[in-house]
């Protein structure tokens, strides 16, 4: 289980609202002055990230919380998240290619393109709703993990 510490500010049903510092963790390595990531995290800076997570412990605003999430659900939904419209991008510009030249057509780029950004478009609104799934699966939900 990935796990964040963070202070709850909102309590709404069964859910809470916890805000989270997100962790630099490029202080820690060495090679922190020659790093991109370093330097885009000196720009950005510090901020919080509201995470909505179910309320099983019954805490209260001003609870200072750790929340968790499953390694596995992460992974499938990141996985989800990148991978399926990426594919979806080549299935169907290799496909269009493919019926291009068995149907005789004559080849044009911009087609190929075209259809690989259609690809492109079907697989992110494939993903914008299985992602409304996975939001009221519960597995796929941050939980607390304990009260600090």
């Amino acid at each position: 289980m990935l796990e964040e510490h963070g202070i709850v500010v909102e309590i709404q049903d069964k859910f809470a609202f916890v805000e989270t510092q997100r962790d630099n963790v490029c202080s820690h390595c060495t090679a922190n002055k020659g790093c991109g990531t370093a330097s885009l995290a000196r720009v950005v800076g510090q901020k919080e990230t509201l995470v909505r997570v179910l309320n099983q412990k019954n805490v209260k605003v001003g609870d200072r919380v750790v929340i968790g999430v499953a390694e596995a659900a992460l992974l499938k939904s990141s996985l989800a998240l990148y991978l399926i419209p990426l594919l979806s991008l080549f299935v169907v510009a290799i496909g269009y290619e493919s019926l291009a030249k068995l149907l005789e057509w004559p080849s044009y780029e911009i087609l190929t393109a075209l259809a690989g950004l259609l690809g492109l478009f079907a697989g992110l609104m494939w993903v914008k709703r299985m992602s409304v799934k996975m939001s009221e699966d519960l597995s796929y939900q941050p939980v607390i993990v304990k009260t600090l």
